[in-house]
């Protein structure tokens, strides 16, 4: 051991679940940007994968790096890789023995998968008492929708989260990046992190669950409440704007877009001054929120030309001095070269890819490691769940289990061709 090696093995001692051992079946987003989150938190991630094809979005690019797609590689940092054959009765005998050692199972399969597996809460819970399996799924594994399949966009449409994108008289659309799942996964570690504390005081582990569909309800608490009282508000799309506040939106300046809004009469005041637009401050039309909310049209059209007359940053400075809300609106190459997100210290770099670090990365300290290879940590896995040599040895000759070589800068960039590389 390098005395680098041994300085990162002391500081990890420190983290929040150091010496936690999860056990993650999740593939696509929500599940492994959960137990990426918990890497952060110093758990020992132990990703199982299926041999030959592992986690769906292994394949999901271009842009591909290092023979996997960026897409992957950005949310399964920190994890090992275990590939298994989880159709075979031996492949479902080794990960229940994985399981026995375990302090968390995360699983996204469908309702009922799991025990046809034979790795349901009921099935690994008697041996290992203390465990908290948490578990991520479309609709709930009960009620009349339980069985249906709920990815992200389903889940956008079925919720009413998709009829509020989008720009008035045109189509419905979805988010642009998957913000259900990114909850789901924020709110399964906050279960999770719950049900460890709860494990303290009753020495006993439990079955958590985080439908998709549930997070999506609850993430519309203000519109549930609003519709409550004024249905036709609701159904309304404001594209980038806001149902209850005016003007709350991005405009199109000469030379780019800019959102601005006021959110109190104060605001709307310095607002008119920086725009030029002095008259509408003490215009009965809009002198006061709900005055310009009900006259939205008419006020988003005069701040839409004063903005289109002046430049970005001329914008910018102008209300940014009189403390109105203004921001240019950036690509996401652009927002990651500001310096702010450097100086909270955001993004990390490896080999010229950059990767945004977790919220919960403040606790840690240390880059996270790269995304593994598929079937990477296989062996090492199985010796620390006391697999014997000669048993492991079946396991790969037999293909039950899959050991793979690490990534390498050589590898092809072609992430479905692994037999070349496979170690087994």
């Amino acid at each position: 051991m390098t005395l680098q090696n041994a300085e990162e093995d002391l500081a990890s001692e420190s983290l929040p679940l150091s010496g936690c051992t999860v056990v993650d079946f999740t593939r696509i987003l929500s599940g492994p940007y959960a137990t990426m989150l918990l890497a952060d938190l110093g758990a020992d991630v132990i990703k199982v994968e299926r041999p030959g094809e592992g986690d769906d979005t292994r394949g999901w690019g271009p842009p591909f790096w290092r023979g996997t797609s960026s897409y992957f590689a950005a949310v399964n940092r920190g994890k090992r890789s275990i590939a298994v054959d989880l159709s075979s009765d031996a492949g479902q005998r080794v990960v229940r023995e994985v399981i026995a050692g375990a302090d968390i199972v995360v699983e996204n399969f469908r309702p009922g998968v799991t025990g046809r597996l034979g790795i349901s809460y009921d099935d690994v819970a008697e041996s290992n008492p203390g465990l908290i399996y948490a578990s991520i799924n479309g609709f709930g594994s009960f009620g009349p929708r339980a069985q249906e399949a709920g990815t992200e966009v389903i889940i956008e449409a079925e919720s009413g989260l998709m009829a509020m994108m989008g720009v008035p008289d045109g189509p419905p659309v979805r988010f642009g990046v998957a913000m259900v799942d990114i909850a789901t996964g924020m709110s399964l570690v906050n279960g999770v992190l719950a049900a460890m504390l709860q494990r303290v005081r009753t020495g006993r582990g439990r079955a958590i669950e985080f439908p998709l569909y549930s997070t999506a309800i609850s993430v519309l608490a203000t519109v549930i409440a609003s519709a409550s009282v004024a249905p036709e508000m609701t159904q309304a799309r404001f594209g980038s704007g806001h149902p209850s506040i005016v003007p709350y939106s991005a405009f199109e300046a000469r030379d780019g877009w800019v959102v601005l809004g006021a959110v109190n009469e104060g605001m709307w005041g310095r607002l008119c001054a920086g725009l030029d637009l002095e008259p509408l401050a003490d215009d009965e039309r809009c002198a006061t929120n709900e005055a310009r909310v009900g006259n939205r049209a008419f006020v988003e059209q005069a701040v839409a030309d004063a903005v289109a007359a002046l430049d970005v940053s001329e914008i910018t400075r102008r209300l940014g001095e009189r403390g109105v809300l203004v921001a240019p609106v950036k690509t996401a190459s652009e927002a990651i070269e500001d310096p702010q997100v450097a100086a909270l210290g955001l993004i990390d770099q490896e080999d010229g890819v950059k990767f945004a670090r977790t919220p919960l990365a403040q606790f840690n300290d240390a880059r996270l490691s790269r995304a593994p290879a598929l079937g990477e940590h296989s062996s090492e896995i199985l010796t620390a769940s006391g697999i014997a040599t000669e048993r492991m040895n079946e396991l790969l000759a037999d293909g039950v289990v899959q050991q793979a070589g690490p990534l390498a800068e050589d590898r092809p960039a072609n992430p479905l061709d692994r037999a070349a590389h496979a170690n087994t």
